[in-house]
């Protein structure tokens, strides 16, 4: 484990974001099977009202949450601890192709999070210890807590949780037409590739209404190239759907026994939404709520739909902190 590692922090802050960034009192690296794994944490001035740990969706990496949620959540009095996931952001990439998005299996993912909750969460985060995970991030706290148990956790609140895909059923036929060797695995998905600004017209976007903050991507891979990221490959999306399958699979999220919200976006067209109730139905302590007006990005969405999700997390941090 590295403290202060210098190549973990941004090598720059996007010029229009500097506003509400918050830069982190602490990065560093971890390390698990020869793979470096960033993370970083915030401390709040005084007694903490407890600790709230940060984990993104596909795709996303620390400094996109820092630019504001960040800030928002030391305002209300938590610490911050947040990791970018093997392959994504800072940590560590698997294929000499950094641009491509690739797993060999989500049990990895689940190993590199328990490892982080072991060594940098467990030991000094003020309690209590609430989990805010976005889609990707979400489904692997599912499955560690089927797993692992709650371990640090008090509570967590599971945003656009990934638990069923659009067009799955279509994925999953194509799927199963490829061969499973490496030369395939490594593709890109079809209809992806690398990054391309290009491509990221925001009218025909699908994970928010707000173009100031559908810009903060592009705008924090202009200031560090390092974060780029593009398409997931067919390996990767092979192995998601063998993970939800595994989550999904009967008697799993009935051993769960964190309390946990599920928030969907109404306007959902990567994750089905529809599967987030009976989810939530399976879970001894789960409750489900839609904002109905949001896309995938819930955090990233405009300023009124953001209050709605800032209300569900205002509640349950309440019922965990008891103010």
């Amino acid at each position: 484990m590295t403290d202060q590692e210098p190549t973990a922090a941004p090598a720059g802050v996007p010029p229009n974001l500097t506003a509400t960034y918050v830069s982190a009192d602490r990065y560093g690296f971890l390390e698990r099977d020869g793979a470096r794994l960033r993370y970083a944490c915030w401390n709040v001035p005084g007694t903490a009202r407890g600790t709230v740990v940060v984990l993104t969706g596909r795709g996303e990496f620390i400094d996109k949450y820092a630019t504001e949620v960040v800030g928002e959540l030391l305002g209300r009095g938590y610490a911050v601890i947040a990791m970018d996931w093997r392959g994504q952001g800072l940590s560590d990439r698997p294929l000499a192709d950094r641009n491509k998005g690739h797993i060999d299996n989500f049990a990895t993912y689940v190993a590199d999070l328990q490892l982080f909750l072991d060594k940098i969460v467990a030991p000094t985060a003020p309690r209590p210890i609430l989990a805010l995970c976005h889609s990707m991030g979400a489904h692997i706290v599912l499955r560690a807590l089927a797993e692992n148990g709650s371990g640090p956790f008090a509570a967590g609140l599971l945003v656009s949780p990934m638990t069923g895909l659009r067009r799955e059923a279509m994925l999953r036929s194509v799927l199963m037409l490829m061969p499973e060797v490496p030369a395939v695995e490594e593709r890109y998905l079809f209809g992806t590739g690398p990054f391309l600004l290009l491509a990221r017209e925001f009218n025909s976007n699908f994970v928010t209404h707000d173009e100031r903050r559908y810009c903060f991507t592009e705008e924090w891979y202009a200031a560090d190239p390092r974060l780029t990221l593009g398409g997931p490959t067919l390996g990767w999306a092979r192995q998601a759907v063998r993970s939800m399958t595994a989550a999904l699979a009967p008697g799993v999220l009935e051993r769960i026994e964190l309390p946990l919200l599920l928030i969907s976006a109404g306007q959902d067209r990567l994750i089905d939404s529809r599967t987030h109730g009976p989810v939530a139905a399976r879970l001894r302590r789960g409750e489900h709520t839609t904002i109905a007006g949001a896309k995938h990005e819930v955090m990233m969405e405009t300023d009124d739909l953001r209050a709605l999700f800032w209300e569900a997390f205002d509640r349950l941090a309440k019922d965990v902190t008891g103010r």
